[in-house]
């Protein structure tokens, strides 16, 4: 080769050399493009373990994933090329976590997402439980009736009268204190033998406080035939209606009338509306069969078993609870008894109306109407045609409450008043507010009807059944006489 050629070639070499060498601007543009892969690798990872959490994710949780296709494939493919060609790198998420370290949070954040997803299956799992227990049907007190015959108030707790109060110490003892007053200060038991029919009541002289009236209706005698008897025929409503109650009913005073569990609830508003009394107040008694199955017998006027009877109480004249502390004691007991029915055959009540009444009702001179032998009790006045035997004398009983004025008082002590549930003391401001005092100590009209609406006239003619039956009233009926007793 000549050496004008040689000269050429190497001179062109060199020119070739010179144009392709990169400039220091290439140089740069290569390091930049070696960072974006660098952390397109690292974001492409992240991805795929964001991928496996999110799989793992939802395998636990029951689901399954769609199948990635071909072309979500080729598109996947050409975003992360079009990344590549980027001249800005993409933004990295945790800049400061580099490595395996960031391999590690990221397991540890997978770990805890399947953790949650394995909760939220338990949770589902759990809520499906809660579901089958509220459908499926489960042994109750109800269900235990129907197959038992054991009645679902067997069960309640504290039912008797004795251990009623044994969790509430100041009940307890203010129940204590007034049955020790209630003995100390009862007369005598009186008992007088004679037919109601044909006995005038006026003839016992006196006017009483507490009368308390358990006729033999027609509705025992439904429940067995053994009820009906020379002592145990049963009276109807009409005949009831005839005793002279308002000649022996003082004012103010209280009655109370065991009215059955049938029509008796709208025949007994009427007998005290006869009679001159306003309904208060209606005590339940809830029978219980511990000791024997199934119902003694089946009402065949009824939809459903009766297992309870009512005692009507009415009020006549006018008592404020804030005023007359003398004469009632309210908020004592209850409105409801619990306890064992009588065997077949007997009309029995429960003992515990005795206490109802004498604790209430601070009056001494008490009256039971249709008694039995077993209705004899210290303070009271018994009167059936079923007592064996009589001892009442109008001039002896009539003596137990001479020479006081207040001697038909039963009184109080100052620790009973301490521990009974008593009203606010009425305000001392001189206006006429229900149940208060005025000024000069001069009592406060009452503000509309104190107790419902007045009784009728006094000995109004035999009442006709039926007779129209009085709204519903109570004690609290009327601002004048806010009055609870139970």
């Amino acid at each position: 080769m000549t050496p004008s050629l040689r000269s050429r070639e190497e001179r062109n070499a060199t020119l070739h050399l010179t144009h392709t060498m990169p400039p220091t601007d290439e140089i740069e543009h290569i390091k930049r493009q070696r960072r974006q892969l660098s952390s397109l690798i690292t974001e492409r990872q992240r991805r795929r373990l964001h991928k496996l959490q999110s799989l793992q994710t939802v395998t636990s949780s029951g689901h399954s994933l769609p199948h990635q296709t071909d072309k979500e494939s080729e598109s996947a493919r050409a975003r992360a090329k079009r990344r590549r060609t980027m001249d800005k790198p993409p933004p990295v998420v945790f800049e400061d976590i580099q490595g395996p370290q960031r391999k590690g949070d990221l397991a540890k954040e997978a770990g805890s997402q399947e953790k949650k997803g394995a909760e939220r299956s338990t949770g589902a799992a759990t809520e499906a439980e809660d579901e089958q227990s509220r459908n499926s049907i489960r042994n109750d007190y109800s269900q235990n009736f129907v197959d038992s015959g054991q009645r679902p108030h067997n069960y309640i707790r504290d039912s008797n009268l004795k251990e009623r109060f044994d969790e509430y110490p100041k009940l307890k003892e203010l129940t204590k204190l007034k049955n020790e007053l209630v003995e100390s200060r009862s007369t005598p038991p009186a008992y007088l033998k004679a037919d109601l029919r044909n006995f005038e009541l006026k003839s016992l002289q006196c006017k009483f406080d507490v009368i308390l009236i358990d006729p033999p209706l027609e509705e025992y005698c439904r429940r067995s035939p053994m009820t009906a008897g020379k002592s145990h025929d049963y009276w109807a409503y009409e005949e009831i209606a005839s005793l002279k109650i308002e000649e022996i009913a003082a004012n103010p005073s209280f009655i109370w009338i065991w009215v059955g569990d049938s029509e008796g609830l709208d025949r007994g508003r009427q007998l005290l509306t006869k009679w001159g009394y306003r309904r208060c107040e209606d005590i339940v008694w809830i029978k219980t069969n511990r000791s024997w199955e199934g119902s003694h017998f089946i009402e065949t006027r009824s939809v459903l078993q009766h297992t309870k009877e009512h005692c009507l109480m009415g009020i006549k004249g006018t008592v404020r609870r804030s005023t007359d502390g003398h004469f009632i004691h309210c908020n004592v007991d209850t409105d409801v008894i619990i306890s064992e029915e009588p065997p077949l055959g007997s009309t029995r009540k429960p003992e515990e109306l005795y206490h109802i009444i004498e604790h209430f009702c601070l009056g001494r001179r008490r009256l039971e109407l249709f008694g039995e032998d077993h209705n004899i009790r210290r303070g009271w006045l018994t009167i059936g045609n079923a007592l064996s035997s009589s001892n009442f004398s109008a001039k002896t009983y009539n003596s137990y409450f001479s020479g006081d004025p207040n001697g038909y008082l039963l009184g109080s002590t100052p620790k009973i008043e301490e521990l009974r549930p008593k009203s606010p003391p009425p305000p001392k401001n001189g206006k006429n507010t229900p149940g208060g005092q005025g000024k000069k100590g001069k009592s406060a009209a009452p503000q509309g009807s104190p107790m419902g609406p007045p009784p009728g006239p006094p000995g109004p003619p035999p009442m006709a059944m039926p007779m129209p039956i009085p709204p519903p009233m109570g004690m609290g009926m009327g601002p004048g006489a806010i009055f609870r007793p139970w």
